[in-house]
């Protein structure tokens, strides 16, 4: 993971890019300096190609650079992440769970490949990955435990929902897990840095402009570290523009299917199984769904969530 010195007291001080431990910022600069901070704090992350290399793990770099080449060997893919035999067990847990439903168990990484096919798996091994190595934050369990169940739903809702509009599913689910990492990454940025405090969250007063900065700067984090690893075009589209999806007046296939993904996500997470979201909320009704569509997503959701959160 990245660690960014940002903490500078003095005016005008340049940003620091560094390994060493962040020095710390006094508690009263997080309201007002903390906000106005985040911009070029962002910039600086965007300007260092290396910070960007460090934001994902070995593994997953690895997963992503095999599975981007012509011709694919299974072996490959296993051997890659046989070195972690935690990920490699949970990869095959979710092979065989609702999610996929295989008609006979699936045994290994080489088998899980050749049944699910090359970019299904590549999906679930990101997920794992992603899931055993990013989402730690010290102080901030709650919260990023909740980024980490709001992107595996909304990625499996991807899945399930390309599928019903019988869109290309390329990438639906690889955009929707990864849609919001530049807020993951910012707000591990902004603990190590002293502007946000576990304490003092939770209290609007004392966050509520880092939580505005956080949310209006982590899609450009997002964006740039995504394009920086290579990722594919649709899946950087769905982190910057997931909040606007109709940005520049332009359509954004990727990031209206991620948007309308998170609010089905975000609904089946409540666990109101009773309900539906509205049909009027703009990102599925502009795709068409219906009270039907809806609820069947939520049943596939209900059935798929418990395997793989």
């Amino acid at each position: 993971m990245l660690c960014i010195d940002m903490a500078s007291d003095l005016p005008g001080q340049r940003l620091t890019m560094t390994g060493m431990p962040a020095t710390r910022v006094t508690g009263t600069l997080t309201r007002q300096t903390g906000a106005m901070r985040l911009d070029p704090f962002v910039e600086a992350v965007l300007a260092d190609p290396q910070a960007l290399r460090r934001t994902f793990p070995e593994i997953a770099t690895e997963v992503m650079r095999l599975c981007s080449g012509a011709h694919v060997e299974p072996q490959a893919l296993a051997t890659a992440l046989y070195r972690d035999p935690f990920a490699t067990a949970q990869v095959i847990s979710i092979a065989n769970s609702p999610m996929f439903a295989p008609r006979t168990p699936i045994l290994g990484v080489v088998d899980a490949a050749s049944r699910l096919g090359l970019d299904a798996l590549r999906d679930v091994v990101l997920m794992v990955i992603q899931n055993a190595e990013m989402y730690r934050v010290r102080g901030f369990e709650g919260p990023v435990e909740a980024i980490r169940r709001r992107s595996v739903a909304t990625a499996v809702t991807g899945r399930f929902l390309a599928k019903m509009l019988r869109a290309d599913p390329e990438y639906a689910f690889l955009a929707g897990l990864l849609h919001d990492v530049g807020e993951l990454l910012l707000l591990e940025s902004l603990v190590k840095n002293g502007l946000a405090r576990p304490d003092r969250w939770e209290d609007p007063a004392e966050s509520g402009p880092v939580r505005e900065a956080l949310h209006r700067s982590h899609t450009t984090l997002g964006a740039g570290v995504l394009r920086n690893g290579k990722l594919p075009s649709g899946v950087v589209d769905a982190a910057l523009c997931h909040h606007d999806y109709k940005l520049d007046g332009k359509p954004h296939v990727a990031a209206h299917l991620v948007a309308a993904s998170e609010t089905l996500a975000s609904h089946a997470l409540q666990e109101k199984s009773a309900e539906i979201p509205p049909a009027n909320v703009a990102p599925l009704r502009e795709l068409g769904l219906d009270g039907t569509h809806m609820r069947a997503i939520l049943d596939q959701l209900r059935a798929a969530l418990p395997g793989v959160l």
